[in-house]
C-alpha cells in the first residue's frame, strides 16, 4: 500500500471532516444521559483515500445527499468504537495496523471492519487473532458476528477455528455440563452439531438441547426461537421412531411450523427404504441431518450392537446379530462389528467381523455384492505361541421369522503372535446393487438387515494333529 503518513489528519491535504459523534456505551449511561461528558472528536481526511479503501465513506461522499455535500460528515460510534475506527482510518493512510493486544479488542475492530467495509485491513487481522491463545471467550465472541462477516471468504478461517476449539472443548457435554449451560445459543448450536461428541444416542443431543433452553430461556418468545435455531443441528432421522412420536413431537418447545417440519422429515426419512436412506444419507446437503453423527449412532440406529445375543464360555463362542447389508454396498465403505473374547487365559483372542463390498463383473454390467471377513487378532501380548484349531460355522436368514440357513463351515489355524483371517464372497448370490447398461439405474434387491449366527470354536491341537498343524503353518 502507498504511504500516506505524511496527509493524516493534515489540512493541507484534507478535503473534509469526519465528526465522531460519541454515543453512551451502555444502557445505563443512556438512562443517565450525561451529554456533558460525552464529547465529540474532529478528525480532518482525504475523501480519496478514505474511499478507496471503504464502500461506506465512498458512499458517504458521493451519494448526492446533502451530508454528501456538506464538508462535515458525521458518524454515531461509542467510546471504544471510536478509538478502533481511529486506528483503521491510520491504516488507510499507512498500512499499518496497530493490532490490540487481545483477542477481544481484534473482533471489535473485525466487527468496525465490517459495518464501515474496510475489507483491506481483514486479513491482518485474521492473523494477529490467529497468533493468541484460544480462549472460550474469544470463541463465543466470534461465533456471535454477523452472519454475512461469519461467511466472509477472509473470516472463514477464524471462524473455523473457533468451532474446531470449542468442539473440542465439549466432547463429553455431561462432564461439563455447568460450563455448558453457560454458553451463548451460537455456541451451543456449534457444540450440538458437532460429530465429535461422545455421545451412544441421538435422543441424548435432545435432552441437552431442552436442559440449555430451561436454564436460559424465561419468555415463550425465547423458548421458541431457542428451540428452533438449536433443532435445526439436531439429526432427528437417527432417532427411534417411539422417541421422535412420544417425546419430541408432544414437546411443548416443538410446536412451532419450523420444529413441526424437522418432526415430518426425519418421520419421512424413516419411511422410505434401507436402500434409499443410505443414498439419501451421503448426497450433499445444506444441513448433517441425514448423516449420523458418528460410527456408534450409527451402529445402534441399525441395531448391531442392541441385538447381540452372545453365549460364550472359555473356549466356544455364539454370536446372534443384524448385518445392515445395505449400508455396505450402497456405501462402499468397510463394516466392523464390535470385538469378542474367544480362549482361555493364556490363548486368548479377539474375533471380529468385517464386512467389505466387492464387486461381480458380468457381460452387461457390474453388480456390487458384500465379503465378509473374520478377523482373529491375539488378545494380549502373553498369548502362547502354541497353534490352535478354529472350528466355524455362519448361518444367516433374511427375515427374522424364518430358520437360519448354514452357508460355511471349516476350520483354520491361529497363533498368538499373528493375525488370521477367513473370508468368504459366496454368502449373497443374487443380492447384488445392479447398475444398468443402458442407461445408470441402481436397483437393490433386498430390503432390511440380515440376520446372522456365527459359532466359533477354539480347540488346542494335541497329538497327531500337531505334526499337521506344524506341516500346515510351514507351508
Amino acid at each position: 500500500m502507498p504511504d500516506f503518513s505524511f496527509a493524516f489528519n493534515n489540512a493541507e491535504f484534507s478535503d473534509r471532516i469526519l465528526k465522531f459523534h460519541v454515543l453512551p456505551s451502555s444502557l445505563d449511561d443512556q438512562a443517565v444521559g450525561n451529554k456533558d461528558d460525552v464529547k465529540d472528536t474532529e478528525l480532518r481526511v482525504n475523501s480519496v483515500i478514505l474511499a478507496a479503501h471503504s464502500e461506506y465513506f465512498k458512499t458517504l461522499f458521493s451519494n448526492g445527499m446533502i451530508e454528501s455535500k456538506s464538508e462535515v460528515a458525521v458518524v454515531h460510534v461509542t467510546e471504544e468504537e471510536k478509538e478502533g475506527l481511529l486506528n483503521l482510518i491510520e491504516y488507510m493512510y499507512t498500512g499499518k495496523l496497530q493490532t490490540p493486544s487481545n483477542a477481544e479488542g481484534v473482533v471489535m475492530l473485525l466487527c468496525l471492519a465490517d459495518r464501515f467495509a474496510i475489507c483491506s485491513c481483514m486479513g491482518p487481522l485474521v492473523e494477529r487473532f490467529m497468533q493468541f491463545p484460544s480462549s472460550l471467550h474469544a470463541c463465543l465472541l466470534v461465533l456471535g458476528l454477523p452472519e454475512a462477516l461469519k461467511s466472509n471468504k477472509t473470516v472463514q478461517p477464524v471462524v473455523d477455528h473457533c468451532r474446531g476449539y470449542l468442539s473440542q472443548q465439549f466432547l463429553d457435554i455431561g462432564a461439563h455440563k455447568s460450563d455448558f449451560l453457560s454458553l451463548s445459543l451460537e455456541g451451543v448450536k456449534v457444540i450440538l452439531d458437532s460429530e465429535l461428541l461422545n455421545v451412544q444416542y441421538e435422543e441424548e443431543i435432545f435432552q441437552y438441547l431442552l436442559d440449555w433452553i430451561e436454564a436460559n430461556c424465561h419468555s415463550v418468545e425465547s423458548w421458541t426461537h431457542s428451540a428452533e435455531q438449536l433443532s435445526e443441528v439436531v439429526r432427528f432421522p437417527w432417532m427411534t421412531g417411539d422417541f421422535i412420536e412420544d417425546v419430541v413431537a408432544n414437546n411443548p418447545l416443538m410446536q412451532s411450523a419450523p420444529c413441526q417440519a424437522l418432526i415430518m422429515e426425519a418421520v419421512k426419512f424413516k419411511s422410505y427404504t434401507h436402500a434409499r436412506q443410505q443414498q439419501i444419507m451421503w448426497k450433499k446437503t445444506l444441513h448433517n441431518r441425514f448423516r449420523p453423527r458418528n460410527p456408534l449412532i450409527l451402529e445402534n440406529f441399525w441395531g448391531n450392537i442392541k441385538t447381540y445375543v452372545l453365549q460364550q464360555t472359555d473356549m466356544r463362542c455364539q454370536v446372534y446379530f443384524e448385518f445392515p447389508l445395505e449400508l455396505v454396498i450402497c456405501m462402499g465403505e468397510t463394516f466392523q462389528s464390535r470385538r469378542f473374547i474367544l480362549g482361555s487365559l493364556l490363548n486368548k483372542y479377539t474375533f471380529y467381523i468385517d464386512a467389505k463390498p466387492g464387486l461381480v463383473k458380468a457381460s452387461y454390467n457390474s453388480q456390487l455384492t458384500c465379503c465378509i471377513n473374520i478377523m482373529v487378532l491375539p488378545a494380549n501380548k502373553t498369548s502362547e505361541e502354541v497353534p490352535m484349531w478354529l472350528e466355524y460355522s455362519i448361518a444367516l436368514k433374511r427375515d427374522s421369522c424364518q430358520n437360519y440357513d448354514t452357508k460355511a463351515t471349516g476350520e483354520c489355524i491361529v497363533k498368538g503372535s499373528e493375525s488370521s483371517c477367513a473370508e468368504f464372497s459366496d454368502f449373497f448370490p443374487g443380492w447384488f446393487i445392479e447398475r444398468g447398461f443402458s442407461f445408470p439405474r441402481w436397483n437393490l434387491t433386498i430390503n432390511g438387515p440380515v440376520f446372522f449366527k456365527f459359532d466359533l470354536y477354539l480347540k488346542p491341537t494335541a497329538g497327531s494333529e500337531r505334526a499337521h498343524v506344524e506341516q500346515y503353518t510351514a507351508l
